[in-house]
């Protein structure tokens, strides 16, 4: 219970960066992007089926993130690959596999 609860206040707070983050973004100085971009990777972390959600609804957005995706270092670029619905089906087919490794 206690964790949900954190999981939302978390989620609520990301969300709130990204979007003061965007009404920054209009400053001359560009401080906005890095709240905004802070704020997404939070909402990925505590939501990622909310992201897989928008990634589905939205194929340009779905495209933006796997283009980021393979410019960022691996352990930043982790909370995107878990959102991505595509690579959702081959997690299961992998771990199949894995566990079917695992009795043999």
């Amino acid at each position: 219970m206690l964790l949900a609860v954190f999981k939302i206040a978390l989620a609520l707070f990301a969300v709130l960066l990204i979007a003061a983050g965007l009404l920054l973004s209009i400053s001359p100085v560009p401080f906005g992007f890095g709240l905004a971009l802070i704020g997404f990777f939070l909402l990925a972390a505590v939501a990622p089926s909310f992201i897989r959600w928008i990634r589905r609804r939205w194929r340009w957005f779905d495209r933006q993130m796997d283009k980021i995706e393979k410019r960022l270092p691996k352990w930043l670029a982790k909370p995107l690959r878990d959102t991505n619905y595509d690579r959702e089906e081959e997690a299961d087919e992998d771990e199949a596999e894995a566990r079917g490794r695992g009795r043999n």
